[in-house]
């Protein structure tokens, strides 16, 4: 992963048009800073973490007539306000806010307030397997619906920039199909109000584990709920977390866990409180789990006591 730091407007400008596509900047702050870490995990996806003072920036209707890619950037706004704008129509941004738009066409992107950050994932249109009248209406709208599938593509890419780099090839390989196949159902999910799954298994797998951290706190959280919501047998949830040497009781535990955690060490919430903010039944089983985990009971790891 290539992380590069600027303070130049010239060399900002470069930066983007070398790793994503050639743009002209047309504004920045007096003070600018532009951070990008980039990540190719092959030669049709891409993915970027980008911070800066503000900055707007466009890409002419001569420049994109030259593309040779047919790129899409699907864009997070992780702290960003401004404006998108591609084939006269325009949207205002907001943190939370995703956007999915063509590199081969002309577009004028307004982040000219300081303290932006994106998160960009940048995939070959032709790559995701999808029938190019959704991709052309995603694009359209530039605004995607913010969904469970949203949700999941972009924790996702922002996890794999912790990931990627201690992968082999053939786990590159694998990290790009999930990363594609999640940025398809995406897309496919925004025009539809029923559930839309990914087609490989380590998408549903990611799919499937950002439910369990996102319903974590729900007590009444069943293995054949969630089995059900995602369309499998409670044996193919099984099998799915069989893959990364766990069971799906054990990371849903896990991370209820690691929530109580938080909870003990950041005040003086009683411990029976945290038991249920933290999803658990009664504080007689979180107490159990939670001395297995971390070898100490909660009330010695709020006192101080924990190895």
């Amino acid at each position: 992963m290539d992380v590069l730091e600027v303070q130049t407007a010239d060399d900002w400008e470069d930066i983007v048009s070398r790793l994503f596509v050639p743009l002209s900047c047309l504004s920045f702050e007096d003070r600018f800073y532009g951070r990008m870490a980039h990540l190719q995990l092959d030669d049709r996806l891409a993915i970027a973490s980008v911070t800066t003072a503000g900055t707007s920036a466009e890409r002419t209707a001569r420049t994109a007539s030259h593309a040779d890619s047919d790129d899409l950037h699907l864009s997070l706004q992780v702290n960003s306000t401004g404006i998108v704008s591609q084939n006269e129509r325009r949207v205002r941004v907001s943190p939370g806010s995703v956007t999915t738009y063509a590199t081969d066409e002309a577009y004028h992107l307004d982040y000219s307030a300081p303290a932006q950050r994106q998160l960009i994932v940048q995939v070959s249109r032709s790559s995701l397997g999808i029938p190019n009248r959704l991709i052309d209406d995603s694009c359209r709208r530039l605004l995607v619906p913010s969904n469970a599938s949203t949700r999941t593509l972009f924790t996702y890419a922002s996890a794999l920039q912790d990931r990627a780099p201690l992968a082999t090839a053939t786990g590159l390989d694998e990290l790009a199909e999930t990363t594609r196949d999640l940025a398809a159902t995406m897309i496919r999910s925004s025009f539809t109000a029923s559930g839309v799954m990914p087609q490989t298994s380590a998408g549903l797998l990611a799919t499937i584990e950002d439910h369990l951290r996102h319903h974590a706190t729900d007590a009444g959280l069943s293995l054949e709920a969630v089995a059900h919501r995602h369309y499998i047998s409670r044996r193919k949830l099984y099998l799915l977390f069989e893959r990364v040497g766990t069971t799906p009781a054990d990371y849903l535990r896990r991370h209820r866990l690691g929530l109580a955690r938080t909870l003990l060490a950041a005040g003086s919430i009683p411990v029976g409180e945290v038991a249920f903010r933290a999803g658990f039944s009664d504080p007689t089983t979180f107490a159990r789990a939670f001395r297995r985990e971390y070898g100490c009971t909660p009330r010695e790891f709020r006192g101080g006591g924990a190895a």
